[in-house]
C-alpha cells in the first residue's frame, strides 16, 4: 500500500508559505551574488529542483534569470503556477522528479531542502547524478541541507515547533515533534495540521523521517560526480560560518566534460 502523501505537500500546499516563512528576497540576493561571482549572470537558465511553491524561482526571475521550477507535488506546482501569473519575469513550473531532472544544459541548478527527504544512499547519489546531468560544463550547483550534528543538538533542545496563522479558510495550527535516530543521522518527525473554520475542525496527522547530511558525505558525493570549487556557508550569507547554524549551504561547479 502506498503511504499517504505529506499534507504539507498536498492538501495544505496552499498554506505552505504561511507556515514556513522565509526571507526570500534577502536569500535570493545572496544567491544572485554567488551566481554572478561564478559568472552565472541575469539572463542565464536556472533550474530550481524541488521548487515547492516557487517563491525562490519567482524572485530569481524578477532579478532577470530564466527559471524552470520542478517539484513532485502537483499541488505545490499549482500554487507556483498561480503565483507566476501575477509576477514579472520568466519562470515556468512543471511536475518532475529530483532523480530524473530535465537534461537541458542549465547554467545553474538550485536544490534547497529536498535532499533531506532522500533516505537511502542510492537515492542520494542518484540526486547528485541527476543534477550533474542537468548542468553545462562549469555550471553551478547550489544545495541547502540540514547538517546532522547541529540539527540533532537543536532538536534535542527544542523538539516542538508550533505555529498558528489566520487564513481565508480559517485558523490553521501547525505543530511538529522531532525525536532523534543518531545511528542513522535521522530526524523522526510527527506533524499535525489543524484547521478551524465554520464547521468541524479538520485534522491531518503525518509521521515521516528526514535524514540529515554531514560535510564529509557532501564532500565525497560532490567529488564523485565531478564537482569542484566547493564552498560551504552556514546560511544564505557569506558572513555566517559553517557550524553556527543547523544548515549547510553549498556551492560547487561542474568541472566534468559532457
Amino acid at each position: 500500500m502506498n503511504q499517504p502523501r505529506r499534507p504539507f505537500y498536498s492538501e495544505y500546499a496552499w498554506a505552505f508559505d504561511a507556515i514556513i516563512d522565509r526571507p526570500v528576497r534577502k536569500e535570493c540576493a545572496a544567491i544572485v551574488q554567488w551566481l554572478v561571482e561564478r559568472d552565472v549572470r541575469p539572463g542565464a537558465a536556472v533550474l530550481d529542483a524541488g521548487c515547492g511553491t516557487g517563491r525562490y524561482a519567482l524572485e530569481l526571475a524578477r532579478r532577470g534569470y530564466i527559471v524552470q521550477g520542478v517539484d513532485r507535488s502537483p499541488e505545490l506546482i499549482e500554487v507556483a503556477a498561480a503565483s507566476s501569473r501575477d509576477t514579472p519575469g520568466w519562470a515556468t513550473f512543471d511536475v518532475g522528479d529530483l532523480l530524473t531532472l530535465p537534461a537541458a544544459p542549465y547554467d545553474a541548478v538550485l536544490c534547497r531542502g529536498v535532499l533531506n527527504d532522500l533516505l537511502e544512499d542510492v537515492e542520494r547519489d542518484s540526486a547528485f547524478a541527476s543534477c550533474a546531468r542537468s548542468l553545462r560544463p562549469n555550471g553551478v550547483l547550489m544545495v541547502d541541507v540540514r547538517e546532522w550534528e547541529a540539527s540533532a543538538e537543536r532538536k534535542a533542545r527544542e523538539p516542538l515547533f508550533r505555529k498558528r496563522v489566520s487564513t481565508d479558510r480559517g485558523e490553521l495550527t501547525f505543530s511538529s515533534v522531532t525525536t532523534l535516530d543518531p545511528d542513522r543521522c535521522q530526524l523522526l518527525i510527527a506533524e499535525q495540521h489543524v484547521l478551524v473554520g465554520g464547521g468541524q475542525p479538520q485534522v491531518a496527522d503525518y509521521a515521516f523521517v528526514m535524514r540529515c547530511w554531514t560535510r564529509d558525505e557532501l564532500d565525497d558525493t560532490l567529488k564523485r560526480h565531478g564537482f569542484d570549487r566547493v564552498a560551504y556557508f552556514g546560511a544564505y550569507d557569506a558572513s555566517v560560518p559553517v557550524g553556527s547554524t543547523d544548515r549547510l549551504v553549498v556551492l560547487a561547479e561542474a568541472t566534468f566534460r559532457q
